[in-house]
């Protein structure tokens, strides 16, 4: 590999006049010119682990992830690189699968990189490479979900409410008899929806059927999976809640395959596909968070952190959750022989 040393024997110019221009610094055009050409021609790359090493920092951040394929993620992916990006800063995606696994091997890996910071949508089984990070003094910020023992910055939708918003919705048109399905509560996003949608419901006097309630992982085949469990009851409900994109695109499958009038069969209302309700007919009524919002937050947090902000307290932001209405509530079904 060629060094400063072969591009000093081929320009002449002294080793500080190259590692100065290498570095971002000021030289003279012509010199500029001779170096580029030089490293051109002995096939000279910077090496950016030896360049982290001599100035402690890589300038580079690991984005831990539990999966790469639905829209929020890859929302996160987008909106956090483009701010990183503009504030001189690289990234390496990790995917962390939650497989149950407690070993850390994912955020072990972002370390063995040398990252200056990790920004997560965590599992809990990142729990404890995520903390061993931030006893090595690496920042951490979470987006999504909260690990409870894990004290860092925080970025999240605002559940309760969504799940609220969502029984609220429903209630207005005059259903009573509602289903929620929801994801592991080990996940807080998904616990905070389904502690929203359950008071909602409760203080309007609408009573909440533990039948009507599926907790599962996240996936679109247990969304429709749930979805069939509840088209196979005896007494169905009349409006459905689906708190999560993959489950949402899991139970309008089932619902397509089982032919049903939507809203004269069934209400339905999902969560964060307003492309997809774009072309369903009618439009999927649906809760919408600010993907892009979310992840600049996640960002401008963590480039404070990588700044002058290391000894403040963790902070938590929180945003709004939207609803787009579309033509999939409408008022109840009656209920058959009634």
């Amino acid at each position: 590999m060629a060094s400063y040393k072969d591009i000093q024997q081929r320009t002449g110019l002294s080793l500080a006049t190259i590692s100065k221009h290498f570095n971002g610094g000021a030289v003279r055009p012509e010199n500029a010119r001779m170096i580029q050409e030089a490293a051109k021609d002995l096939g000279f790359r910077i090496n950016d682990m030896a360049r982290s090493l001599r100035r402690g920092s890589s300038r580079t951040v690991g984005i831990l992830l539990p999966v790469l394929d639905n829209p929020f993620i890859l929302a996160i992916i987008d909106g956090v690189e483009r701010r990183l990006q503009a504030g001189g800063v690289g990234v390496l995606i990790c995917s962390s699968h939650p497989s149950g696994r407690a070993d850390g091997g994912a955020v072990e890996a972002l370390r063995a990189k040398t990252v200056d910071g990790i920004l997560a949508v965590p599992s809990p089984h990142d729990l404890e490479g995520l903390s061993d990070a931030q006893d090595a003094g690496i920042p951490v910020v979470t987006v999504d979900h909260d690990l409870d023992g894990l004290e860092c910055d925080h970025v999240q939708l605002d559940n309760q409410t969504a799940g609220a918003m969502a029984a609220h919705h429903l209630i207005d048109h005059g259903h009573r008899r509602i289903a929620f399905i929801g994801g592991d509560e080990a996940l807080s996003s998904l616990a905070e929806r389904y502690r929203g949608f359950e008071r909602a419901l409760r203080s309007r006097g609408v009573a909440v059927e533990e039948r009507w309630v599926s907790r599962s992982e996240i996936s679109f085949e247990a969304g429709s999976r749930a979805m069939r469990d509840l088209l196979a009851q005896d007494e169905r409900p009349s409006a459905v809640f689906a708190a999560n994109y993959d489950l949402t695109i899991g139970a309008l499958m089932t619902l397509n395959d089982f032919g049903l009038d939507i809203p004269a069969d069934m209400s339905f209302l999902g969560f964060d596909v307003p492309d997809i309700a774009r072309v369903t007919r009618p439009r999927v009524t649906t809760l919408v968070q600010p993907m892009r919002l979310i992840a600049e937050h996640a960002a401008d947090l963590l480039l404070a952190r990588l700044g002058d902000g290391a000894a403040d307290a963790p902070r938590r932001m929180t945003v709004p959750v939207d609803l787009a209405s579309g033509g999939s509530v409408g008022a109840p079904a009656p209920i058959p022989g009634s």
